[in-house]
């Protein structure tokens, strides 16, 4: 994948991730009922942003969570 398609799936992703995190909020404080497409941006947006890492990256968060997790 080019360096320019990752840096787009990486703002996307990122954009994604801040509009779950608002909807959150605004399930908190308002107690709408919109959990489920709130669940699907986020998931959407975690897919895009990990489409975008490059490898190297990738691949170093695999291993910190791991380690994390192996304790």
């Amino acid at each position: 994948m080019s360096k320019e398609m990752r840096d787009v799936c990486l703002c996307m992703g990122t954009i994604g991730m801040a509009y779950a995190l608002l909807l959150m909020m605004f399930v908190l404080f308002t107690g709408a009922k919109i959990i489920k497409s709130v669940m699907i941006i986020a998931a959407f947006s975690t897919m895009l942003f990990s489409i975008g890492l490059s490898p190297v990256v990738r691949n170093r968060l695999k291993l910190r969570v791991q380690s994390v997790f192996n304790r």
